[in-house]
């Protein structure tokens, strides 16, 4: 199977989940704006600016339907997997003040894309050789100005969203005996998890022998599906699925060279609170609330077995918006007592009927000398 023939299909299989599931990301997201938001403002204390920045992340409905794909589209474990989401970016993002440079990322023109309509961005791995914890930050931060990207081209487009990425990754000045492992897995396993399925594939530029040993430290990090969109084109294969009008000269194109090109992403800034708008194509879940009622951590009806639930509205959430190992040590004892219960309790009456014989007999033993 060729490159080109590859993407197509994970395309135009990925496009045909979203548009199955447009309601049931609709109703995700009903139930993360009405319940999950209003938990965590209360529990962390959010302050209305925070609050509405966290909306605005929560409007997002393209990742939220990433989030839901990641969970095979099981609403009870996405809405958890959100909630982690929500308060990793509170953590991460909260209290940054100051925006960093991401030189090493940059959007080609909103007009030039890939064959099947994706945006295409170039990542420059050099910046891996740095040591400074500065550029976490600014790793950070490329990575939302890619999500509020993605968000921003679909706003304004009537169209078949564009759900992911194709990305060109140049290794043009990366050496193994700088590379900063510590940051590559960091990157790979704090950083990219929580922007689920952006990226459709990724070719490999500049490849030569002296990376071997950073392929083959990757390969170990990344999962399969991750691997089977990694792609090391020849020449003839970049130009062939790209075409020469969508790639920069340097890459044997003819667009610009890559300092003189329009970059759509620098103005973005991800500490930057965004205008909120209900997105159109998605309609809040409608109809009559239904009282809330609580579920024992052991109901059968309850989907977080051993863990305390409420559900309303045909929606089960956690009271405290996760999995809390002191409910499931609860429910774990109270099983152990109901299932064991007269064993133990036979065993203690002996107990303490074997303990009385033998004071009994003890006394009697005493008596005899006195």
């Amino acid at each position: 199977m060729t490159i080109r023939e590859h993407l197509r299909l994970n395309h135009e299989t990925l496009l045909e989940q979203y548009h199955v599931n447009a309601e049931n990301v609709s109703n995700l997201q009903a139930t993360l704006l009405r319940d999950l938001l209003p938990s965590l403002e209360d529990e962390l204390e959010l302050d209305p600016e925070t609050t509405d920045w966290t909306k605005e992340w929560l409007y997002d409905t393209f990742t939220l339907f990433r989030i839901l794909r990641r969970n095979n589209y099981t609403r009870s474990f996405a809405l958890e997997d959100t909630r982690k989401n929500v308060v990793w970016r509170l953590n991460n993002f909260q209290h940054l003040v100051e925006f960093s440079s991401t030189d090493f990322l940059r959007c080609l023109p909103c007009n030039v894309l890939d064959p099947f309509d994706r945006p295409i961005i170039i990542v420059k791995l050099v910046a891996f050789n740095q040591t400074s914890d500065a550029i976490k930050l600014s790793i950070l931060q490329a990575f939302e100005i890619l999500r509020i990207n993605l968000k921003r081209l679909n706003d304004k487009s009537a169209g078949n969203p564009a759900l992911q990425y194709v990305v060109l990754l140049d290794l043009e000045g990366l050496f193994l005996q700088k590379l900063n492992m510590e940051l590559v897995i960091w990157t790979l396993r704090e950083v990219i998890p929580h922007y689920p399925g952006m990226l459709a594939g990724a070719f490999v530029l500049n490849y030569s022998w002296t990376h071997s040993g950073l392929w083959t430290f990757v390969k170990r990090l990344l999962p399969a599906s991750a691997l089977s969109r990694l792609f090391f084109p020849t020449q003839q294969e970049l130009v062939e699925y790209f075409t020469p009008s969508a790639l920069l000269k340097e890459y044997g194109g003819t667009l610009p060279f890559l300092a003189q090109s329009e970059d759509p992403c620098s103005f973005l800034n991800p500490l930057m609170r965004l205008t909120i708008a209900t997105p159109p194509h998605i309609q809040p879940e409608t109809g009559v609330k239904t009282p809330k009622r609580d579920l024992s951590a052991t109901s059968l009806l309850n989907p977080f077995f051993g863990y305390p639930a409420s559900q309303a509205s045909g929606v089960t959430i956690l009271p405290h918006g996760r999995r809390r190992k002191r409910d499931l040590a609860r429910t774990l004892a109270l099983l152990f007592w109901t299932r064991w219960q007269r064993h133990i309790t036979l065993a203690v009456v002996i107990a303490i009927v074997v303990l009385a014989v033998k004071i009994r007999g003890i006394h009697s033993y005493i008596g005899k000398f006195r």
